[in-house]
């Protein structure tokens, strides 16, 4: 289904390791992966993440998020909001810029959402 969306992205973006659509629940849609990590697993951690966050925007009334960056020493991770329910998860090398792999991701959204509805 988004084959050549993640072949974009592969070829855009110099450190990509993985790609992943995913549902607001933390299911994943559908994946691209070029590396040895559990992306099912992290998929649904982040989901937790994201309930803390929508807690976080009630309680403080930050407004509503777009992404979330997340820099380990092995790896870039980089959700980024499609739509209410739907997010693409962006795994990269830690040399590649975050703000490249977000910017392709948030180029190719409406070819997201276009696939998705």
């Amino acid at each position: 289904m988004f084959k050549d969306l993640f072949r974009l992205l592969e070829e855009r973006v110099k450190g990509f390791k993985a790609v992943v659509v995913v549902s607001g629940d933390g299911i994943e849609i559908e994946s691209k992966i070029n590396s040895a990590f559990s992306h099912e697993i992290l998929s649904a951690e982040l989901n937790t993440v994201l309930r803390h966050l929508d807690r976080l925007r009630e309680d403080s009334q930050i407004g509503g998020y777009e992404e979330v960056i997340i820099r380990t020493d092995r790896e870039n991770i980089c959700l980024v909001k499609l739509s209410r329910e739907i997010f693409v998860l962006f795994v990269t090398e830690t040399s590649e810029p975050t703000g490249r792999s977000v910017y392709e991701v948030k180029r190719l959204a409406p070819e997201f959402l276009k696939i998705l509805s």
